[in-house]
């Protein structure tokens, strides 16, 4: 069994200027901004393992250690025989300023603390991915774009054996009855390893699509829905 592998203090790189020019609908006050930042606590839990497994319909890591019920996964780690699991988190000090402002009537900084959480843990996974791909290359592997469940035909329900793979966080992240996380500001993702390079793109299902729900199944054109028989 491999180990699960904990960053309690990530550092994302931040320039306040360069973020607020590289985000046009952030909002023109730098010193909230700035001030909001300070708030941002980011945690990140990870675990590699060998892919046992592909058939395209199903991902096995280790020896059954999780199973990845996703097409779409399948396709995007094709060419890997690793993978990596993990989850990320800015931390409850900011969601918890906007909420807490939000209580108090200040809607304002609410809504600023709720837009730069959801840019920072994206700004996290990103950088967090460079960092694993800098500590790969060495060993010759390159990594795929990152899966996350409730994307293409991986069920969000799947959280459950994600958090089972990465021993629950340590309790640090926390998964409620419907899957959601908390803190909010928390993302889960897989990326792959391969030792060819592999282009930066998502795969694409027959006619370039995949469910998106309220469709006659019978005559779904789509490969990554599971629900019914897959187009061949």
């Amino acid at each position: 069994m491999s180990v699960v592998h904990h960053l309690q203090q990530f550092h994302i790189p931040f320039d306040v200027d360069a973020f607020m020019s590289g985000h046009k609908d952030c909002p023109d006050d730098k010193p909230l901004v700035q001030e909001l930042w300070q708030k941002v606590t980011p945690s990140v839990f990870w675990r590699e393992e060998t892919i046992s497994s592909n058939d395209g319909d199903r991902l096995v890591l280790g020896q059954d250690a999780l199973q990845i019920d996703s097409c779409y996964v399948c396709k995007g780690l094709a060419q890997c025989n690793k993978a990596t699991m993990m989850a990320l988190t800015i931390g409850s000090g900011l969601p918890d300023e906007a909420r807490t402002a939000a209580q108090q009537g200040q809607l304002y900084r609410s809504a600023v603390a709720d837009y730069i959480g959801s840019h920072a843990v994206e700004m996290l996974a990103e950088a967090f991915c460079q960092y694993l791909q800098q500590q790969a290359l060495p060993r010759g592997l390159y990594a795929t774009l990152r899966y996350s469940p409730g994307y293409g035909d991986w069920a969000l329900t799947a959280q459950t054996d994600v958090f089972r793979f990465l021993n629950h966080c340590k309790g640090q992240i926390v998964l409620s009855e419907n899957c959601l996380m908390e803190p909010i500001k928390s993302i889960t993702a897989i990326i792959g390893w391969s030792s060819q390079w592999q282009k930066p793109e998502y795969p694409k299902g027959e006619h370039n699509s995949f469910c998106n729900g309220g469709h006659n199944c019978a005559a779904c054109v789509t490969w990554a829905c599971r629900k019914g028989k897959r187009v061949k």
